[in-house]
């Protein structure tokens, strides 16, 4: 759960702590270890209720992700259609930016 969220604070933030650091040429790694929300990148992210947007959420962490979106509000989505969210998922060719 992310209560008071927000992907640019994150980035921002990391930003910020490498320069504290002094540190002179940054890594994907080394930036993402300054992330908020450390090594974790999400497979794959749904979004429902109809909106189409990221809403700043994880902007650093989404960037491979395979997105999702349904109008459903997420208290009435359903367990088949998140199964047939999963389905599409298995058949989508990921190629992480290649």
């Amino acid at each position: 759960m992310a209560l008071s969220y927000g992907g640019q604070s994150e980035i921002v933030e990391a930003v910020n702590n490498l320069l504290e650091k002094k540190v002179q040429r940054v890594t994907k790694d080394e930036f993402q270890k300054e992330m908020w929300a450390g090594e974790f990148i999400p497979d794959m992210c749904l979004r429902t209720g109809g909106e189409k947007r990221l809403s700043n959420f994880l902007l650093w962490q989404l960037a491979y992700s395979e997105l999702f979106f349904t109008d459903t509000a997420w208290p009435a989505l359903t367990e088949e259609e998140f199964a047939r969210l999963i389905v599409e998922y298995g058949r989508r060719k990921r190629n992480f930016g290649k």
